[in-house]
């Protein structure tokens, strides 16, 4: 029952969308939830990484995060834990994973798996966590060291190979998981090293997937550091409003996961249920100025955004996408997502923003 209103309360969303409602009748079905903003590495392409983070770092506190998928339970379909930092630093955080889970909430997982060792494997493994990305950016050592600086390729491409296998001595069919690759187009390599990397998940991961790079709206937007798609002057009103929203670690509630420095909040969870801030006088504006091209006057962060810059497909803008296709695949399973992106890269010719390359 769940998983049908949650798929009608997406298209809902994407009627809003269509009619230009900025008062919404669909709750966000899709939420990223940051258990810190602390991070062990110093990747290039991102403001943590680069020390343009100038919030206070800290930890969410576990009752508050005990409230929040209490109030959320309901119209929520999936949280991602991770926005700013990594997640693992968190000492609660494996606890966090099964609260959601054991109310019904899917939990997905961004994670550069530095501190994924063989204790935290197993932990991972039981703690029910629906689907796990590890960001590797490169096909080798130099590619992978430049972008993720502090970390060490080999140690890290051992953990992700450990939790895979284990998953499949296990004989686990979830959690999904992801290589997930930038196309940030530093260092040189081979076609013999790519196919030899990628040969090491053969049979033991679901997807590997190239993404193309974000610049975090305007942060990154001069950035002579790594490659990426500067904004065309495409414009479509940013859809991930109209179905997704994010909770930093103290409780700020922020439009987009690129508002590192809670450049634009909402309001804080702490204060106003997040159905009362989802449709508060700041998102309302913010949707307003989305529709009315003005949206730079209130946020200029989202110059250049990934988002914006990328066009509807079947009349299904970008960010009400992500939250379609997760509703769907509580109902058909993770392949569903693995279709889309080759359908999607189907209709663009090869040139969608993601791709898969198994």
């Amino acid at each position: 029952m769940k998983k049908a209103k949650i798929l009608f309360n997406n298209i809902k969303a994407l009627r809003n969308y269509h009619q230009h409602r900025i008062e919404l009748n669909n709750p966000p079905s899709f939420i990223w939830l940051e258990p810190t903003n602390h991070c062990n590495l110093k990747c290039i392409m991102c403001p943590n990484g680069t020390d343009m983070v100038n919030v206070q770092k800290g930890r969410m506190e576990y009752e508050l995060y005990k409230n929040i998928i209490d109030e959320i339970k309901d119209y929520a379909s999936s949280i991602t834990l991770a926005i700013g930092g990594e997640s693992m630093m968190h000492s609660e955080f494996f606890d966090m994973i099964k609260y959601a889970s054991s109310n019904g909430i899917k939990v997905l997982l961004n994670t550069n798996a530095t501190l994924l060792n063989r204790e935290k494997a197993d932990l991972l493994l039981e703690s029910g966590v629906s689907s796990v990305s590890f960001a590797f950016d490169g096909f080798n050592k130099e590619m992978y060291e430049k972008a993720r600086v502090g970390s060490n390729f080999d140690k890290t491409l051992e953990n992700i190979l450990y939790f895979l296998e284990l998953k499949k001595k296990k004989m686990l069919k979830l959690p999904y998981t992801v290589l997930s690759i930038l196309m940030l187009e530093i260092g040189n390599y081979t076609e013999e090293e790519k196919c030899s990397f990628l040969k090491r998940f053969n049979n033991l991961i679901d997807e590997v997937r190239l993404r193309e790079v974000s610049t975090w709206g305007n942060t990154f937007k001069d950035t002579d550091e790594f490659s990426f798609r500067k904004h065309n002057g495409f414009f479509a009103p940013c859809s991930r409003i109209w179905s997704t929203t994010c909770i930093m670690w103290n409780g700020d509630v922020v439009p987009c996961i690129y508002n590192a420095n809670h450049e634009y909040v909402l309001g804080n969870i702490k204060d106003n249920g997040l159905l009362d801030i989802w449709n508060n006088q700041k998102i309302v504006q913010l949707r307003k100025s989305m529709l009315e091209g003005t949206y730079l006057d209130i946020s200029p962060l989202c110059e250049n955004c990934i988002v914006l810059g990328t066009p509807t497909m079947l009349g299904i803008p970008s960010g009400i996408r992500l939250t379609l296709t997760d509703a769907v695949t509580n109902i058909i399973g993770y392949n569903f997502e693995k279709f889309a992106l080759y359908f999607a890269n189907k209709l663009k010719r090869g040139k969608f923003s993601s791709v898969t390359l198994n």
